[in-house]
């Protein structure tokens, strides 16, 4: 984990897609890419209210108190469930739409799904620690390195475990923060990770963090999303990689592509 700081920039938020298969390499990197462009479900709305954070970080600092949803911009003309109205629908065509089976397919898939917010760097990731974690959350750390995000964690919640699999930056997260609880763990042993998850119990894991390199290859970053998301079912990730980022930059719903959007005028 990179311990350099560089200037802020605006939080990437998206919805976690499941992480692509093993297989030969060329069908890998193909359902890699596949994954990785449904994960930015969501993601184009949300860098538009990312914009906006600064008329809305009082609504935001709200939200985060009460432990809410990210909050997402409406989109004109497109349903909560991803579906575009035809442009002109009247509140009667959209109360038909909302009671098809087809909605109701797209609402149910959609419950309970993980939010994901991409950070590029640390200083992105540390003020997402800032931001977007309670007090009533409980908070896994993955990558802790020697405690230094952890430490802006512990200002909001009292709730957090810290992992890393190296032994030395794990003794030495302990000595710096005593009160909280470090393990050496590798963030891709799921039976550990989901034992420490049990010994919450009745409460799990709202929200994880994840830095393992902001460069680590896409692949390894999209699997190790899904084990958490599989594993955990928390309400919000948030990881620091540039590749992932890169991507959702580029990334768009086609119901929201102008060419679509102009075919239905």
């Amino acid at each position: 984990m990179s311990a350099e700081a560089s200037e802020v920039a605006p939080l990437a938020v998206a919805t976690l897609a499941a992480a692509p298969p093993r297989g030969a390499a060329p069908l890998a990197a193909a359902a890699m890419l596949l994954a990785a462009a449904a994960a930015a479900i969501g993601f184009v709305a949300g860098q538009r209210a990312a914009a906006e954070r600064g008329s809305s970080s009082r609504s935001l600092s709200s939200r985060k108190r009460r432990g809410c949803d990210l909050p997402h911009r409406p989109r004109d003309g497109l349903c909560e469930c991803g579906v575009r109205l035809p442009k002109g629908s009247t509140p009667e065509a959209a109360e038909r739409h909302r009671a098809c089976a087809r909605h109701r397919r797209n609402m149910n898939a959609l419950e309970g799904t993980t939010e994901l917010v991409v950070c590029e760097e640390v200083g992105e990731y540390r003020t997402a620690a800032q931001q977007l974690v309670g007090p009533e959350d409980r908070v896994l750390e993955v990558g802790c390195h020697v405690g230094g995000t952890t430490k802006i964690l512990a200002g909001s919640t009292r709730h957090l475990v810290g992992l890393d699999q190296q032994p030395t930056l794990v003794a030495e997260a302990r000595e710096r923060l005593p009160a909280i609880q470090f393990e050496v763990c590798d963030a891709f042993d799921a039976q550990r990770i989901l034992a420490l998850s049990r010994a919450l119990a009745p409460h799990r894991f709202t929200k994880v963090f994840v830095d393992i390199s902001g460069s680590r290859d896409l692949s390894t970053v999209i699997r190790l999303l899904d084990v958490y998301r599989n594993t955990l079912r928390p309400d919000l990730l948030v990881v620091k990689s540039q590749p992932l980022k890169r991507l959702l930059l580029k990334a768009q719903l086609w119901v929201e592509h102008p060419w679509y959007v102009e075919s239905l005028i």
